[in-house]
């Protein structure tokens, strides 16, 4: 009997398609590049990095999702600021899947498709590709046509734009999917076109296009190549670095079922249990399952039903299905049955005919649970009942054109047909059963199979030989070399004797002091190792605070925005909008402070231009305000830089939501540091204030909070009126506290 397991674990592994994210580490690596980049091509680029961070995090957190879309944004700014075509077209595609990300299919597609037409209207044909694919991988299993459709337009494309490699992956997608449509030669067709292109360009994996013609080779019941590209693929995969554990078990567990099928059985059991053994390593449940049904299937093969029960009942106990778990009811029937225990196969036999009622509509389960079904009843002296599903069995055999199976097939209706007397019908199904079995094992069959498995045992020796031979060689040249240092050991020792006498006595005198330094420095080294433990714990719960600090601050800006969705009140949707963005800039800190390995300040040209950034993202969505900034290196403790950042979100909020009705207009923000005395300049060249206006006086929350947080750092706040309005802030640095 024959399983596609495999293939199901093959096309999972084809809509894996984005990584895990690789940490912090990368981030700061981008910010750091973003802080210091003045060159706006390459600032769009890194952009695109940011988004794409956040967008492979592992988690898919809504915030993360935000971050990722705000970056794409200024990518997006960037790249259409500076007509970069290319960039562009992988910005609109990150868009969509973010907006899929989202849980908004019908935004994504739409998304997607514009990103099509413009990568295609361009000539961009790599990235028109790239979107083919992502749409391909969204499309629904039960429409395998429609995959197949863009599958075939990205694997043209690819050729057109010279992206071989990625050409002949995506035509071996195209053979995973058309293996799964039951077409078989198509699917060899197309696994056999990557291997070409893949061998024209000198790339030497091809373990994953050879597994599929293993596969699709067996199925047709041509064991002879499917056992010699079975073999290749395994012996690619020794060669292969990049090779995954996954792909290296799917292959010998593939090797396994070849040799079990062909009645090979001690080779199966030995490729099985390899197969095991890397399944476990890499914790994968349902294929560590899957060969050890084979594995058992292997030693009832061989005769050895206990031990095939002790496998299956290991297996079971790692992992099964609560309902119509077909894989282990059928093997369980087989081996009660052969071990004369009907009572015990009985469950089993009762829990199949509930699930052949319609609950099994996979054609592999199928044959799997009829042929456990017939199975019992000739055992039971119920022969007359197995027609049906020998009839149903056949259906589905002649459907895939499996050989193998007709054969076995017509193997068990002659034994039906013994059991209930029909004894002409038992002779011409015993005459098709020769006639298929010698087709499929002719007389030449095992020695071509054992000149197999010979010429890939024989190419392993050779390889092992080789490395042997290296290995001697280098054994050799260190026996010479231990000769020399032999003697030169020999010669030291003698004067080292000399020098030991001489030193002796010097040792002596010394000993005692020694020791008690010695002591004392033990004493030193433990009291360093317990300090530095508590710094360590101290810095780590550190970070942890203001991660959740930052965190905290994220899930209040989220409930205020869910609040304001119930709000008609505009100076309340104001109110709470300010709100966001007051705690947007605290958050800001919490975030920098985590994410770097300083806990003690933060870098104020960095935080500026971030908190600048979003609050233009936020309120300029007509481009009609510029920031100039002129800001000195400094750095600040957590305790001066909230309220320096609260003082500049209102400033900045102000002067973008008041002062330039109506006209475009500049932002000038100037840090400066004169021996520890600071100066924080926001100004602009709007409207200015209104006539007689006293900051004193005013009943503004805002501009009261500016004037509290400037007594907060110990500093003076002035506000003046001329052209456009200019808030001045002097403080002086604080030292931090220890």
């Amino acid at each position: 009997m024959k399983s596609k397991v495999l293939l199901i674990i093959i096309f999972a592994i084809s809509l894996n398609v984005f990584a895990q994210s690789p940490g912090n580490t990368r981030f700061n690596e981008i910010s750091n590049k973003l802080l210091k980049e003045k060159d706006e091509t390459k600032k769009a680029g890194l952009y695109y990095q940011a988004a794409r961070f956040y967008f492979e995090k592992e988690g898919n957190i809504k915030t993360d999702l935000d971050s990722a879309s705000l970056f794409n944004k200024r990518s997006i700014r960037l790249s259409s600021k500076l007509g970069m075509k290319k960039e562009l077209a992988q910005n609109m595609l990150l868009e969509g899947e973010i907006a899929a990300e989202n849980g908004d299919s019908a935004y994504s597609s739409k998304l997607k498709y514009k990103a099509l037409q413009y990568a295609l209207s361009n000539g961009l044909k790599t990235e028109a590709a790239a979107v083919y694919m992502s749409i391909a991988y969204e499309v629904p299993e039960n429409d395998l046509l429609k995959k197949e459709q863009y599958f075939l337009k990205a694997a043209d494309l690819y050729r057109q734009a010279g992206a071989f490699l990625k050409e002949a992956e995506t035509r071996t997608e195209l053979s995973v999917l058309y293996n799964g449509l039951d077409e078989i030669d198509t699917s060899i067709k197309f696994a056999l076109d990557a291997v070409k292109i893949k061998k024209k360009i000198k790339e030497p994996a091809l373990y994953k296009e050879y597994t599929m013609l293993a596969m699709d080779y067996r199925t047709q019941g041509k064991y002879e190549n499917a056992l010699a590209y079975a073999l290749a693929a395994d012996k690619v995969t020794e060669t292969t670095p990049e090779a995954d554990a996954l792909w290296r078990s799917i292959i010998k567990n593939l090797i396994g079922t070849i040799y079990s099928e062909l009645k090979f059985y001690d080779k199966s059991v030995e490729y099985y249990k390899k197969a095991i053994a890397i399944s476990k390593e890499n914790n994968d449940t349902e294929g560590v399952t899957s060969i050890t049904i084979n594995t058992a299937r292997g030693l009832l093969g061989r005769g050895k039903v206990a031990e095939a029960l002790e496998v299956l009942n290991n297996g079971y106990k790692y992992y099964h299905k609560e309902n119509c778990d077909i894989e282990y009811a059928s093997l369980y029937i087989l081996l009660y049955c052969e071990l004369k225990k009907h009572e015990k196969a009985k469950p089993y036999y009762d829990q199949l005919v509930t699930c052949a009622s319609g609950q099994v509509k996979n054609p592999m389960e199928q044959e799997k649970m009829y042929y456990a079904m017939i199975h019992y009843l000739l055992k039971t002296g119920q022969a007359a009942k197995t027609y049906g599903y020998i009839e149903k069995l056949k259906q589905l055999s002649r459907k895939n054109n499996d050989i193998y199976n007709l054969t076995q097939l017509e193997k068990t209706h002659f034994e039906v047909d013994s059991a209930t007397g029909n004894y002409l019908g038992a002779i011409q199904h015993l005459k098709n059963y020769k006639q298929l079995n010698d087709s499929v094992f002719n007389i030449n069959n095992t020695k071509q199979f054992a000149d197999l498995q010979l010429k890939y045992d024989t190419e392993k020796k050779d390889r092992n030989i080789k490395l042997l031979t290296n290995k001697s060689q280098l054994q050799q040249a260190r026996i010479e070399n231990e000769l020399v240092i032999r003697y030169i050991f020999i010669g030291s020792v003698v004067v080292l004797c000399i020098i030991i006498g001489l030193l002796y006595s010097r040792y002596c005198m010394k000993r005692k002091t020694n020791a008690i330094l010695e002591a004392k420095q033990d004493e030193i080294n433990r009291k360093n190792n317990k300090l530095e433990r508590l710094v360590a714990e101290k810095e780590w719960l550190l970070k942890e605070i203001h991660h959740r600090v930052k965190n905290n601050l994220q899930i209040v800006i989220s409930l205020l925005n869910t609040q304001s969705a119930y709000l008609d009140n505009e100076e309340a949707l104001e109110a709470i909008q300010n709100s966001q963005h007051r705690m947007h800039a605290m958050s800001l800190i919490h975030q920098k402070l985590y994410q770097t390995e300083n806990l003690s300040s933060i870098n104020m040209p960095w935080y500026i231009k971030e908190l600048a950034d979003y609050l233009k993202d936020s309120f300029d969505h007509e481009g009609k305000i510029k920031f100039k900034l002129s800001l000195a290196a400094i750095d600040l403790d957590v305790a001066q830089a909230v309220p320096l950042g609260l003082i500049l979100n209102e400033a900045i909020t102000n002067a973008i939501k008041y002062a330039f009705p109506e006209r475009k207009g500049i932002i000038n923000i100037l840090l400066e540091d004169s021996d520890n005395n600071y100066l924080l300049r926001i100004s602009d060249n709007g409207i200015g204030l209104p006539e007689h206006f006293e900051s004193a006086e005013t009943d503004s929350l805002g501009m009261n909070l500016m004037i509290g947080l400037a007594e907060q750092l110990d500093g003076t706040f002035t506000i003046q009126s001329g052209n456009g309005v200019i808030i001045t802030i002097n403080f002086i640095k604080r030292q931090a506290a220890v």
